[in-house]
């Protein structure tokens, strides 16, 4: 798919400027201890069991876990995190794993545009306002890599649609299988672009007046689409009985108009966001004036791609088959879609330069953002994972929040729109090898592992649905009575500032009656306590 043909000229600022703010958007991932997220912390414990679950010395973690056998998706990240990246500690492998999405991400834009027309790649730079987005600081890291895996297949496709044979359809099937196991919405989304676009050139030749030629552009992508949709199938007729929730068209509106899907940690990122919303806006009338009257052409396909996944946005669930967030990850997708669409037009030279400066300058303003709050949570962060270093291996271990969003001096939340503690104890559990109580992942079906039903501690331990996570938690310690290993060796208690309230001041009373205090941190934030007579250097097998 071309477009017009450029000017010859050529712009060196643009390679430059890419490879500057890709080196410059790996500078978090390195810098910072931890790079603080809501849901990063429970990765890294599933990925520890994976990592650990054989082992002869093992037992307490088969008898708390099981594998998941099912081909799930949510699978992409566990792999890199386990088995792939096994040789490493488990904080180094995150920071290779966030690299390679922040090193991923602007690369497949680049490619899907030089399959659109190769001087359009320069576009790429629109890209990187969106790589530290609300799903990253959610710790959302699969949907993140198939943000990356979307544009490889969209790259793919777009390069030579009209020669898909079986080779090309075989490599088209394995990319879109890349994608489910990566997230099954955005396998919905590149299934709808991938038959949008084969449907659009076959419309078109009808109505440039050519022989039907549905065979010759719907049969590939169809066939390259059926493996990963029949999984799919399986995944959510499995779970077709599960809680489905939607947001209202109202707020679906707001959301979209001010790309709310990049807004998150801090307040400063909701007009950042929204000044990206803009520069589309603003470059999608530009393009829509250059189109004019001219007749219709395969790359308008994309366009109408992208109302399709308007439309999908505004009709879609935001949950369903236990999965969430489904319209904050639809969000991103029309404007994502739009930059191969602006690929295609021959832009003045003048509008060139002003892009390349605004999406540098919105790529910095984000990172300028981020950095400090990534910094002021690092430390809470810190002194957890200090305080965890105390515990021995072979142990169950419970991590109770009284701050998800951490606080200031003030009282006041630190985070915006995350909760960068609320799992924060599940480090811990990664670098110590503990069977974690409080990793909500093991309490779903769509994740590599889960509990076994007799141990599971959301359902014995709570004495609330999620008690273990709401503020203040709610839990029975004496209570969690389940066979031979059926007890909370640790406890950690975060954030407790004030001790008033029945539910805190139980909580208080059990870790009084059988515990004692191994470690407070100076500021009070973090207490460690130990079940009393358990030896302080025994491992527990």
């Amino acid at each position: 798919m071309s477009a017009a043909a450029y000017p010859a000229s050529r712009i060196p600022l643009e390679r430059v400027l890419f490879w500057a703010l890709l080196i410059l958007h790996l500078v978090p991932v390195w810098t910072l201890p931890f790079l603080p997220t809501q849901d990063g912390p429970g990765h890294q414990s599933v990925a520890s069991v994976l990592r650990h679950y054989g082992d002869p010395d093992a037992g307490l973690l088969r008898e708390y876990y099981q594998l998941n056998r099912e081909a799930i998706p949510n699978w992409l990240i566990f792999f890199f995190l386990g088995p792939a990246l096994g040789f490493l500690p488990m904080a180094v492998a995150e920071k290779v794993l966030l690299s390679l999405y922040v090193l991923l991400l602007p690369l497949s834009v680049r490619f899907a545009l030089r399959s659109v027309d190769r001087r359009a790649a320069w576009l790429s730079l629109l890209i990187f306002p969106f790589l530290y987005n609300y799903m990253l600081n959610m710790g959302f890291f699969n949907f993140c890599f198939s943000l990356a895996a979307f544009f490889f297949t969209m790259g793919y496709y777009l390069r030579r649609p009209e020669e898909m044979g079986l080779a090309r359809t075989g490599g088209l099937a394995l990319l879109v299988l890349l994608v489910y196991f990566c997230h099954p919405v955005t396998l919905v989304v590149t299934v709808a672009v991938l038959l949008t676009l084969a449907g659009w050139r076959a419309l078109l030749d009808r109505h440039l007046g050519l022989p039907p030629s549905a065979r010759r552009w719907l049969p590939a992508p169809v066939l390259a689409c059926l493996p990963a949709l029949l999984l799919m199938a399986s995944f959510v007729g499995a779970r077709a009985d599960a809680r489905v929730a939607a947001m209202t068209l109202w707020a679906k509106a707001k959301h979209l108009a001010g790309l709310y899907s990049l807004a998150s940690m801090t307040r400063w990122t909701i007009p950042l966001a929204a000044l990206v919303a803009v520069l589309f806006g603003v470059l999608t009338l530009v393009c829509l004036r250059l189109r004019g009257r001219r007749p219709l052409q395969a790359s308008d396909g994309l366009l109408a791609a992208a109302a399709v996944l308007l439309v999908t946005y505004f009709a879609a669930p935001n949950d369903l088959s236990g999965g969430g967030f489904i319209t904050h990850r639809l969000n991103l997708f029309p404007f994502l879609l739009l930059i191969l669409w602006f690929g295609t037009f021959p832009l003045p030279e003048n509008w060139k330069k002003g892009l390349l400066t605004a999406a540098a300058v919105l790529a910095f303003a984000f990172l300028a953002a981020l950095a400090p709050i990534y910094a002021t949570l690092d430390e809470g962060l810190g002194q957890i994972a200090a305080a965890g270093d105390l515990i021995e291996p072979g142990h169950t271990f419970l991590f109770l929040s009284y701050a998800h969003w951490g606080e200031d001096a003030d009282g006041q939340p630190l985070s915006f729109r995350t909760e960068p503690f609320v799992h924060a104890g599940s480090y811990i559990a990664a670098r110590r090898r503990l069977v974690d109580l409080s990793l909500y992942e093991a309490n779903e079906d769509y994740f590599p592992i889960y509990y076994r039903p007799d141990r599971n501690p959301y359902r014995h331990l709570a004495t609330v649905p999620l008690g273990i996570e709401t503020v203040p938690p709610r839990v029975d310690l004496p209570g969690y009575k389940s066979g031979l290993y059926g007890q909370v060796d640790y406890v950690m208690i975060w954030g407790l500032r004030d001790s008033a309230g029945q539910d805190t001041a139980e909580i208080l009373r059990q870790l009084k009656t059988g515990y004692d205090l191994v470690r407070a941190s100076p500021d009070g934030r973090v207490k460690l306590f130990r079940l009393r007579g358990i030896p302080e250097r025994v491992a527990r097998r």
